[in-house]
């Protein structure tokens, strides 16, 4: 295989990453009708070669590395620079849990399936809202049964004001969820400002970091009351629930927090250059 065929097949792979070998030959031979022909598993050892291996595939939003969101991106890394010295940025988000949130990865044997039995009963979902910053780690937290909403959000905004410093300029950054598309209304006083983070960009929110912190430590928790959890009633085992997601808040760390923005920063030059970012 001459070095234009390795050139075009790695080409198609990367146009075409669900391609079997049969469609990549079939395509080579469209691209280059000239090349010699070749076989699938002359294909195969070509692309090991190159350390191209099957992988699980992933969809990815056509509007996430679009040049609309890689310009907002930009301008949000702009803005960020700019008023670093001035706001207080505090950073907002929400998630969900119950009581079969659990880790997704496990042990087995090579070849076996590592299966986990589970009971039917998933309970009722609570949600937990964070409000997090490099200097206090976790500002305001709230946790609540059901899902949120534009008014239970606005509500929030105001309860994390009222634990910011009086005449301190807060900047509370979050993504546009529509129960977010509200926080205009939510009446703040004038030290208050609201930014919206650019879409598909959680790279960019340190909550993020704070609630894999959070449910990690809810998940070892869990894990070892489960068992103990699913034989209570059902309101004693939401009590317990509420209790085990209130306790692991304390992972969420100033330090935990300052490592976040630091790792946050780090995609800076990137969207200022507008680059491809799949996260």
């Amino acid at each position: 295989m001459s070095q234009e065929m390795l050139e075009t097949v790695i080409a198609i792979v990367s146009d075409h990453p669900d391609y079997t070998l049969t469609m990549i030959n079939q395509e080579l031979r469209v691209r280059l009708p000239g090349a010699p022909h070749v076989t699938p598993s002359t294909i195969s050892n070509v692309l090991k070669g190159q350390l191209i291996t099957m992988k699980k595939l992933e969809d990815v939003p056509a509007e996430r590395n679009s040049e609309r969101t890689k310009a907002q991106r930009r301008d949000f890394a702009t803005w960020l620079l700019q008023n670093a010295q001035r706001y207080n940025f505090i950073y907002i988000d929400e998630a969900g849990i119950n009581i079969w949130t659990k880790r997704t990865r496990g042990r087995a044997r090579r070849g076996d399936r590592a299966v986990r039995i589970v009971q039917g009963r998933r309970g009722q979902n609570l949600t937990m809202t964070f409000a997090v910053n490099v200097l206090n780690g976790l500002v305001y937290h709230e946790l609540h049964q059901g899902g949120m909403t534009a008014e239970r959000f606005n509500q929030f905004l105001l309860e994390t004001s009222l634990q910011c410093n009086p005449g301190q300029e807060v900047c509370f950054i979050f993504d546009n969820a529509c129960a977010h598309g509200r926080a205009a209304e939510a009446n703040l006083q004038a030290q208050f400002e609201i930014q919206y983070l650019p879409p598909y960009s959680l790279f960019v929110n340190i909550c993020e970091n704070a609630f894999a912190l959070w449910k990690q430590a809810l998940k070892t928790r869990l894990a070892e009351v489960r068992h103990d959890l699913l034989d209570q009633p059902f309101n004693e085992r939401m009590a317990t629930l509420v209790q085990l997601a209130e306790q692991e808040t304390a992972v969420v760390t100033p330090n935990a927090m300052a490592a976040a923005f630091r790792g946050m920063q780090a995609y800076m030059p990137r969207c200022f250059d507008m680059e491809n970012i799949l996260m």
